[in-house]
């Protein structure tokens, strides 16, 4: 990381760290010896980020005024390169919409669920997971997250994970991020068979969760930690994680919701921060 300014003790950088986000600028306010220091995740950023720093010091209320031309040369998929993890989720997530024609084609979508089954007559049999296991299908475990029964499914998951996703990978790293997105997808999926009993879900929903989580828990477990999830945002998904234990999305017509994987995903997105807060606390003291 490279290290662009230190605060004075009269300075608070909400709104530089606010507006730094909104252009796309991955950042850390971390705190040493009393004194919070702005550093940025990738030094080439650093011109960028001095304008917007000399225009909060300036006047901290124009930072919102940003004209049309700086925002469509620092739009988010400006910064593909930086969230590789993040975008082959989408791809993949994409590619087996396609080839499931969108959780329609029952015999395309048998390969990705949890347990594979066979349709006879007009009933559904699914293999137990202690056989699929035992089979050695062990991607099965991880590869309902991809599934997506409608693009409006996949473009809602889709949307939340590149905007949360992005921004944790370009903090945490795309090794890390990737061992997360993988514990939080296959917690998620195995806990919703054993809890649901039916095989036939899948999502990035659970993952949805558990970025929003970590993103939202983060900031209180470390000092500096750039706040990406606002607390209206996660009353939001938590009053949408209980509406699916109702009928609600039923009788709008939205079908049934994974919610245990949502749940779990939860759960494992807090859980997965606290070790990572933990790791990181351990590293700055060495």
């Amino acid at each position: 990381m490279y290290l662009l300014y230190e605060f004075a003790d009269h300075e608070t950088p909400a709104k530089l760290s606010q507006a730094l986000w909104q252009q796309d600028i991955s950042h850390r306010i971390v705190t040493e010896q009393g004194k919070e220091q702005l550093w940025l995740l990738d030094p080439e950023q650093a011109h960028q980020a001095l304008a917007l720093l000399e225009q909060w010091q300036a006047a901290p209320d124009t930072l919102s005024k940003v004209s049309p031309k700086k925002r469509v040369r620092n739009h988010s998929f400006a910064s593909w390169h930086r969230s590789p993890m993040t975008l082959a989720t989408l791809i993949i997530s994409a590619f087996v919409a396609l080839i499931t024609g969108a959780g329609e084609y029952l015999d395309m979508v048998s390969w990705f669920t949890i347990s594979s089954f066979e349709i006879a007559g007009n009933q559904i049999r699914f293999a137990r997971l202690t056989d699929v296991l035992a089979e050695g299908e062990y991607w099965r475990l991880l590869t309902p997250t991809f599934i997506h029964f409608g693009i409006a499914h996949l473009i809602f998951n889709g949307l939340w994970i590149w905007e949360v996703g992005r921004k944790l990978e370009q903090l945490m790293g795309s090794l890390l991020w990737l061992v997360f997105a993988l514990l939080v997808s296959v917690a998620s999926n195995i806990g919703q068979y054993l809890l649901n009993g039916y095989p036939l879900f899948g999502g990035l929903s659970g993952l949805v969760y558990g970025l929003i989580a970590f993103a939202w828990v983060m900031p209180y477990l470390v000092k500096g930690w750039p706040g990406i999830i606002s607390k209206p945002l996660m009353v939001f998904f938590v009053l949408w994680l209980i509406a699916g234990y109702t009928d609600i999305f039923a009788v709008i017509g939205l079908g049934s919701m994974a919610n245990e994987a949502h749940l779990i995903g939860l759960l494992a997105g807090l859980i997965l921060a606290g070790i990572y807060s933990v790791g990181y606390k351990l590293l700055r003291k060495n």
